[in-house]
């Protein structure tokens, strides 16, 4: 077996749940893997090199990429995982609170994107993995926030797809139910 690396991926949301299975999964899939959490986390969690991140904040997003490019030389693969749920009735939820689930479930998807993909370009290959949710395809009462970011997710991320395919780079989305 080859000693060789399948390639530089960064995972958001790392630190607990579907991130940290997911970027455990790529770590032994061979990738080198990077993780991100809001809060600092040790730098190393079974094998995954963790690293702050705000995707709500553009700088530091754009640090986060820098550091990779710099550390790594290439991002292959980027899973956009971090996001943050609310329950409860549509006419009880508060405009606020429809711009925080915005801002991390789709403006942070869309703020990571933007800083991958040049360098994904560049280099003719990668691919952008989108978490969303059975609630982009299937609203359920008391949802109706939450489904309109997976929603507005799954379109983004649709979309995105056939504007970066001529440059040998995918979107995929997972729909965890």
């Amino acid at each position: 077996m080859s000693n060789q690396r399948a390639g530089v991926a960064i995972v958001t949301g790392a630190s607990t749940g579907i991130g940290r299975a997911t970027a455990k999964a790529l770590g032994n899939a061979g990738f080198r893997v990077f993780g991100t959490s809001r809060r600092p986390a040790p730098e190393q969690v079974d094998g995954i090199t963790m690293l702050t991140c705000d995707v709500t904040d553009d700088a530091s997003v754009t640090t986060l990429v820098e550091a990779v490019l710099k550390e790594a030389g290439r991002i292959d693969v980027v899973v956009n995982n971090a996001g943050i749920g609310l329950l409860g009735g549509a006419e009880e939820s508060s405009v606020g609170q429809a711009q925080s689930l915005f801002n991390v479930n789709l403006f942070g998807v869309i703020r990571m994107t933007n800083a991958v993909l040049p360098s994904m370009r560049r280099q003719h290959a990668g691919r952008i993995v989108n978490m969303s949710s059975v609630l982009g395809l299937i609203p359920a009462p008391y949802s109706a926030l939450y489904a309109s970011t997976k929603h507005a997710l799954e379109g983004y991320s649709e979309s995105l797809d056939h504007e970066v395919l001529a440059f040998g780079i995918r979107v995929v989305l997972v729909e965890p139910a």
